[in-house]
């Protein structure tokens, strides 16, 4: 049984996360726009986690649409990078 974590992205049984074409768009910019925000090299996947990981904790739910001006969003993520990059940076795949 899948589960959608926001528009256009889902996340199977097994853990692995798929993006629609337009929010895997959406991701690339809104990693773009917060490359200042951290001191970390920010890319799509660090963002996608910080999604993932926002989503567990009920901040991001299955209508919230990804737009990389949001600066709501842009918070949540920016709060979730530092975790990512702790303890998730050497698992994730290009």
């Amino acid at each position: 049984m899948e589960r959608v974590i926001a528009v256009g992205i889902r996340l199977s049984e097994s853990g692995e996360v798929s993006v629609d074409g337009p929010t895997g768009r959406a991701l690339f910019d809104l990693a773009i726009a917060l490359e200042d925000a951290t001191p970390h090299p920010v890319d799509v996947q660090h963002v996608l986690a910080a999604i993932v990981l926002a989503a567990g904790d009920a901040l991001i739910d299955d209508s919230t649409r990804l737009t990389p001006d949001d600066k709501a969003l842009q918070r949540i993520v920016s709060d979730y990078l530092p975790l990512v990059f702790q303890q998730y940076d050497d698992q994730l795949e290009d």
